[in-house]
């Protein structure tokens, strides 16, 4: 029996573009638990995905981690160019859950109550505490013009855009609290 049997699944897309600067080295390869963190991350997101795929900054990157990747097709646009790029990537009308590589924590349980929070009427699904969390979401294909738009525009703001296209906005789960990015050496647990 696969890990999302009996569940809808959809397209899983984990931003790995960045260049790690406060981090010192590459933090997706940094080694959690003898387990490299992009690994990781896509491990914990198995659960609800159909297929999981790295959008990342260059061709070959990430490439013996046994993931399917992408190449940022903007980029230095940050978080906004690589929705753009998993939006653009997706079938046309479909969702797509939307993670960082530097996550560390998460728990399948609070991407299952995204998923059952989706309807026709949003384009995406996200937590909010004192401000959105934008790379622990869900982005319908039908953002992708406005996604562009932006991008041209250089409004690149994950929060303005999700206060603006009326996300649906779940309160953050509890043990959220316990979430990690690892931003710095620092960071880890």
């Amino acid at each position: 029996m696969t890990p999302n049997a009996g569940r809808e699944a959809l397209p899983v897309y984990i931003l790995a573009g960045g260049r790690s600067r406060r981090y010192g080295s590459d933090k997706a390869r940094a080694l959690i638990g003898g387990e490299a963190l992009l690994v990781r991350v896509a491990r914990q997101l198995r659960e609800i995905a159909s297929g999981i795929t790295v959008v990342v900054g260059s061709c070959g990157d990430y490439a013996d981690l046994g993931l399917r990747t992408v190449v940022d097709i903007v980029p230095g646009k940050g978080p906004m160019g690589g929705l753009l790029t998993a939006l653009e990537d997706v079938s046309p009308g479909t969702w797509l859950f939307l993670a960082a590589c530097d996550q560390l924590g998460i728990r399948a349980a609070w991407a299952r109550a995204l998923l059952d929070a989706r309807s026709d009427d949003v384009p995406a699904v996200v937590y909010r505490s004192d401000r959105f969390h934008p790379l622990f979401g869900l982005y319908h294909a039908t953002l992708v013009n406005e996604v562009r738009r932006r991008i041209q525009r250089g409004d690149l703001k994950m929060q303005h855009l999700l206060e603006e296209i009326s996300a649906r906005v779940l309160s953050v789960p509890e043990g959220w609290e316990e979430l990690v990015n690892l931003n710095r050496p620092s960071d880890r647990p």
